[in-house]
C-alpha cells in the first residue's frame, strides 16, 4: 500500500512538474501551444510532451521515411509508391524548406510537422565521403580512402579525425544523420561491400568504429551503425539467410556494434537485410530487443536498411523504429491502423517507436535548431585534404619489398606507370553506387598518379620522366615497361553493392561505362604482359577492396596494397613509394592463397546452399520465388586469422602484417596484475598491464602498430589467440619507447570471457546465454602480427565473475 502511495505521489508531481513547466514555456522563448519546445525541460520530458499532443495519423507519419520535394515555395510535393506526386499545402509540410535542395528519389529524410514544431530530418550515407543524401545536389565533400584502409591504419586519432570530417561535412550539407559506419566483419574476400567495412577482427572493428562515431557526433550529427547483424554478403541480400552459432554470433559478428553501443553513444543502429537464425533482422525481437537493448542498453534508435522489413507488426514490435524505404511499404498508415484495429499492436508500441528518436533529435540540438540551409563556408577542403592524404598513407601496406627495391632513389630515370585509367589514371575512390561504374564522392579536387609522381620527383629534385599507360594494347604497355628502368604496375578490382566478387583475380573494366565488350580493358593479359616484359624492375600497386591472388607474387620485388586511396591518391602512394612517408599500415583481414579456404572453403558457407524454409528466395526485394538461400557459418569461431591458426595453416599474407623501410625489435615483455577497490593484493583482479620495449633498429624513421593478442585457458574453448590491444608508435632511427597497455576484464569486448549460451543447439534463441571466464593460465601475446608475436609470457588469472557482466568503458592506453 505504501509503495502504491508514493506511486501515485509520484504521478501527481510528474504531472503538476509537467503543468507548470508548460505555463512557464509561454514566458520562456516558446508559444503556449508548443509546451515540449520548453528548451529548460529534459530531453524525456519534451519527448512526453510531444507524444501526448499528436494524433495517430501524425505518429504513423514519423516512423516512415518519405519521398516529397522541398521547395522554395513552402510546399512539400510527396511522391507516392506509383511516382505519381501531389501537393499537400501546410499538412504534414516540414518545418522550413531547404531552398537549396535539389529533388532527390532516394527517399532519406523524415517529413516534418510545422504545426509542432518537428523539423524535417535528413539523412545522408556514410563510409567515406557525404553523398547520397535527401538533396540531389551532392556538395562537395573530402573522397576519404575506404573503410578497410582506415582500419589497416590502426590508429586511434586517423579514425576520430575521418569521423570528424564526415560529421562537419554531413553538417555543412544541412543533414541530421550520417549512416554509417559500417561495421561487419569482413568474413570472406568475395563480399561486394568488404571496401566498406573495417576488417575481420571484432575488436579492431570495434576500436576503430567507435572512434568514427565519437568524430561524427562530436560535430552535432547522429551517427547510424550498419548493419546489424549478420550481413557478411551481398549475394540475394535482401532474401537470404544466415545461421550463426550463438558463441559466434556473440563473440565475432555482434562484438563491434556492442562495444561501440557501449563506447560512443552512437544515437542510431540500422537492421540489416538477412534472415538470421530463422528471422529476419529487423523483424527480430532477439536482435533488436534481447541483445541490443537489454544486453547492452542501448537506448537510440533503430532505422531499417531498405525493404528489409517483411512483416509490420513484428517490426513494431522488435522496436525498428523507422522504416528506409523509398515509400513505406509495412509502416503505412492503412497496414500499422490494421494492426492498432486488431489489437496486434498498441498506441503505446507506437510512442516505443517514437520516443527515442524524439530524445536524441533534442539532444543533438535538431529539435530546436533545424538545419535550415548549406553551410560550406565551415569546411576547409584543404586541411581535410591534407587528413585524408595522410590516411591514405598511413592504410597503405607494403606487402614485398625483396633487397630494398623500394623506396625510389631518383637514380633510375625512366619510370613507366601502367595501368587501367580507374587505377593508374586517375584518384582511384570507393564506390559509391549499386553499380560498378566508378561513381564516388564529389570532391573539390583529386590527385592522379602521374601527378603525385611529378610533384613529390619535383619536390626531391629528382630527373625522373613519367611515362604513363592506359593498358588499352597490352602491347604497347609491354613495349613501354621494357625500355623503362622502373615499371608501377596500378590493378585493381571493381566491387559494389547489390553484388559478390565472382572473382579473387583482377577483372576486366569497363573504362566507357557503356556495356560494350569491345570497351572493356582486360588487366590479366595486362599483366602477364608487363611482367615478361619487365618483372625484375616493376613495383606492383594494388588498389583493391581486399584480396586478391597474385600467381606472379615470386617475379616481382615489391607490392604496396593501397586499396582505395581516395582523393589524395596520387600524392600519398607517390610519397610512399619515394619514401617521403615510411609505409606503416598493416593489414585489418588475412590474404589468402586460393580461392577457396578458411570461412569461405564450402559452398555452405558462401554463399550458401538452398534450403525450403517457406520463405521466397532468389534475388531482388521481393525474391523469384526459389528456395531460400541459407549461408551456414558452420566454421563458428573459426574466421580470419583464427582459422589459419587453429588449423595451422599459412596464408599468403598474415592479419596485421605490413612491412617498413626499418625494422622494429621488441623486447622486454613484462605483465603486471591490475586490482580493483582494496588495498594492495586485497583488491579483487581487474585485469592485466602488459608493458614492452620497441625499438626503431634501422636507418629511418617509422611508425609501428604494435598488437597485443590473448590466449584463454583451454576451458573458453577458442581456436586462437584474439587481438585485445593494439598502439601506433613513431620512432626515429635508434630511438626505444616503453609502450604501456591495459586490458580491463571490464572492457567492452569481454577480453578474458568467453561466451556460453543457454541452448547451443537452438539459433532461434542465439542472444540468451552469459559470458563465462575460466581460471587459469593466460598467455600474453605481442609482436608486429597475428603470426610474428615473438614475446610471449604466461599468466595465472582468477578474475572476479562479477567483473564481465560489468559495462567497459574500452580498453584504456597509457
Amino acid at each position: 500500500m505504501t509503495k502504491r502511495i508514493i506511486s501515485i505521489f509520484m504521478i501527481a508531481t510528474i504531472f503538476m512538474s509537467s503543468l507548470v513547466n508548460s505555463v512557464s514555456a509561454m514566458g520562456n522563448g516558446t508559444e503556449g501551444d508548443l509546451p515540449w519546445m520548453n528548451t529548460e525541460l529534459s530531453a524525456e520530458e519534451r519527448t512526453e510532451l510531444l507524444l501526448d499532443e499528436m494524433t495517430m495519423e501524425q505518429k504513423i507519419q514519423q516512423i516512415a521515411i518519405s519521398r516529397f520535394n522541398e521547395n522554395d515555395t513552402g510546399e512539400t510535393v510527396v511522391i507516392d509508391r506509383g511516382g505519381s506526386s501531389k501537393y499537400m499545402n501546410g499538412e504534414f509540410a516540414p518545418q522550413g524548406t531547404l531552398p537549396e535542395c535539389e529533388w532527390q528519389d532516394t527517399g532519406r529524410q523524415i517529413r516534418g510537422i510545422e504545426e509542432l514544431g518537428i523539423p524535417t530530418i535528413r539523412m545522408t550515407n556514410g563510409g567515406t565521403g557525404v553523398k547520397g543524401g535527401s538533396c540531389g545536389n551532392d556538395p562537395e565533400a573530402t573522397g576519404l580512402p575506404s573503410t578497410l584502409a582506415m582500419g589497416a591504419t590502426f590508429n586511434h586519432e586517423l579514425n576520430y579525425e575521418a569521423g570528424r570530417i564526415l560529421g562537419e561535412e554531413t553538417r555543412a550539407f544541412a543533414h541530421h544523420v550520417m549512416l554509417g559506419p559500417g561495421m561487419n566483419l569482413v568474413r570472406h574476400p568475395y563480399n561486394g561491400r568488404n571496401y566498406e567495412y573495417f576488417s575481420e577482427d571484432p575488436y579492431l572493428t570495434g576500436i576503430l568504429a567507435t572512434e568514427q562515431v565519437k568524430g561524427i557526433q562530436g560535430q552535432g550529427v547522429q551517427a547510424q551503425l550498419k548493419h546489424l547483424a549478420g550481413n557478411e554478403q551481398e549475394t540475394e541480400r535482401w532474401t537470404m539467410g544466415v545461421q550463426v552459432p550463438s558463441q559466434a554470433m556473440n563473440e565475432l559478428y555482434m562484438l563491434p556494434f556492442e562495444m561501440t553501443v557501449k563506447d560512443a553513444d552512437p544515437a542510431s543502429v540500422m537492421c540489416s537485410f538477412p534472415d538470421v537464425n530463422g528471422t529476419y533482422a529487423c523483424d527480430s525481437s532477439e536482435l533488436l530487443q534481447n541483445a541490443l537493448r537489454d544486453n547492452w542498453g542501448f537506448d537510440g534508435y533503430v532505422m531499417s536498411d531498405r525493404r528489409a522489413i517483411h512483416d509490420t507488426v513484428a517490426a513494431i514490435k522488435a522496436g525498428t523504429n523507422v522504416e528506409l524505404d523509398w515509400a513505406p511499404q509495412y509502416y503505412t498508415q492503412e497496414k500499422v491502423q490494421e494492426a492498432l484495429d486488431s489489437e496486434l499492436v498498441t498506441e503505446d508500441d507506437i510512442d516505443n517507436l517514437l520516443r527515442p528518436r524524439y530524445i536524441k533529435m533534442i539532444e543533438f540540438n535538431h529539435m530546436d535548431e533545424p538545419f535550415d540551409k548549406f553551410l560550406p563556408e565551415i569546411v576547409d577542403p584543404m586541411v581535410n585534404g591534407a587528413s585524408a592524404r595522410k590516411m591514405a598513407e598511413e592504410g597503405s601496406v607494403l606487402l614485398k619489398n625483396d633487397d630494398g627495391f623500394l623506396p625510389l632513389d631518383g637514380e633510375k630515370k625512366s619510370i613507366a606507370l601502367i595501368g587501367v585509367e580507374w587505377f593508374a589514371g586517375e584518384a582511384k575512390m570507393s564506390p559509391r553506387s549499386i553499380r560498378d561504374n566508378n561513381d564516388n564522392v564529389v570532391t573539390p579536387y583529386t590527385v592522379t598518379p602521374q601527378e603525385g609522381l611529378e610533384n613529390v620527383i619535383e619536390e626531391l629534385g629528382y630527373d625522373n620522366e613519367v611515362t604513363y599507360n592506359d593498358g588499352r594494347d597490352p602491347e604497347a604497355a609491354a613495349e613501354l615497361a621494357a625500355e623503362s628502368d622502373v615499371v608501377l604496375l596500378m590493378i585493381g578490382d571493381n566491387p559494389h553493392e547489390t553484388a559478390d566478387r565472382d572473382t579473387l583475380g583482377f577483372p576486366a573494366i569497363d573504362i566507357d561505362e557503356h556495356g560494350d565488350r569491345e570497351d572493356w580493358v582486360e588487366q590479366e593479359p595486362l599483366i602477364d604482359a608487363v611482367l615478361e616484359a619487365n618483372a625484375e624492375n616493376t613495383a606492383v600497386v594494388l588498389k583493391t577492396s581486399g584480396t586478391v591472388l597474385m600467381p606472379w607474387l615470386d617475379e616481382v620485388p615489391a607490392v604496396l596494397q593501397a586499396w582505395f586511396p581516395g582523393m589524395e591518391d596520387g600524392n600519398a602512394v607517390a610519397n610512399l613509394l619515394y619514401g617521403k612517408v615510411n609505409p606503416s599500415g598493416k593489414l585489418p583481414m588475412t590474404f589468402g592463397a586460393t580461392e577457396r579456404e578458411a570461412a569461405y572453403e564450402t559452398e555452405e558457407q558462401y554463399p550458401g546452399t538452398r534450403q525450403d524454409t517457406g520463405k521466397v528466395g532468389g534475388p531482388g526485394p521481393y525474391g523469384d520465388g526459389s528456395d531460400q538461400l541459407i549461408a551456414q557459418y558452420t566454421e563458428g569461431l573459426e574466421m580470419g586469422y583464427r582459422w589459419y591458426e587453429g588449423n595451422d595453416e599459412e596464408p599468403l599474407f598474415p592479419f596485421g602484417y605490413g612491412l617498413s623501410y626499418t625494422t622494429f625489435e621488441y623486447d622486454d615483455l613484462k605483465v603486471k596484475k591490475l586490482r580493483g577497490e582494496g588495498k594492495g593484493n586485497k583488491g579483487s583482479l581487474s585485469g592485466i598491464e602488459v608493458s614492452f620495449t620497441i625499438t626503431n633498429t634501422g636507418d629511418v624513421a617509422g611508425k609501428e602498430a604494435a598488437q597485443v593478442y590473448l590466449t584463454l585457458p583451454d576451458e573458453a574453448g577458442q581456436p586462437a589467440k584474439r587481438l585485445v590491444n593494439f598502439e601506433k608508435v613513431e620512432l626515429d632511427p635508434g630511438e626505444s619507447e616503453r609502450v604501456t597497455l591495459q586490458i580491463n576484464h571490464a572492457d567492452s569486448n569481454h577480453p578474458f570471457s568467453y561466451f556460453v549460451p543457454e541452448e547451443p543447439d537452438n539459433l532461434a534463441n542465439w542472444a540468451d546465454g552469459e559470458w563465462e571466464t575460466a581460471d587459469g593460465k593466460y598467455r600474453v601475446h605481442v609482436g608486429g602480427s597475428s603470426a610474428d608475436t615473438l614475446l610471449e609470457k604466461d599468466v595465472p588469472l582468477k578474475l572476479s565473475k562479477d567483473n564481465s557482466k560489468a559495462k567497459g568503458k574500452g580498453n584504456s592506453r597509457k
